[in-house]
């Protein structure tokens, strides 16, 4: 499951490039701005919803919600 997670975070990345340079007009260094944002909220965000879960979630409640989160 994980090896399918990072091929389709790859292939989104691979293609977020010509995606926001093509189809939105950004300018080179807009899309690499916005590209690094990208990477950054998505590297963090586990960090973010783990602290989240251990302060204020239970374990069947926390399971609940990362999984509708993950489904979207």
């Amino acid at each position: 499951v994980a090896s399918v997670e990072r091929f389709a975070y790859k292939g989104v990345a691979a293609n977020l490039v010509s995606y926001l340079t093509d189809v939105l007009h950004e300018s080179t260094s807009v899309a690499a701005k916005n590209i690094n944002t990208w990477y950054g909220v998505t590297s963090m965000l586990p960090l973010v919803g783990a602290l989240l879960a251990d302060s204020y979630g239970d374990r069947y409640s926390t399971i609940l919600a990362s999984s509708l989160l993950y489904i979207l």
